[in-house]
């Protein structure tokens, strides 16, 4: 793989390295800015989902690693 595909892949590994975290993150942005719009003055709140949301995402994607690990080694 080379040229510009190569830089953009090699970016996303740098920044993500898979897909689920880097959707995780962009919903806990998207989601923290919506209720600190909607919601007013509840930050607490906004910053609460926010890290729900990031560690939802990691929580996925180390099952679905392990998963994947135990059924390549059975």
């Amino acid at each position: 793989m080379s040229g510009p595909l190569g830089v953009l892949k090699s970016i996303y590994n740098f920044f993500a390295g898979d897909a689920i975290i880097l959707a995780g993150v962009a919903l806990a942005f998207v989601a923290a800015r919506l209720l600190v719009l909607f919601a007013g003055g509840l930050g607490a709140i906004a910053a609460a989902s926010f890290v729900a949301l990031i560690v939802a995402s990691l929580v996925f994607t180390l099952w679905r690693e392990t998963r994947r690990r135990n059924s390549a080694s059975g």
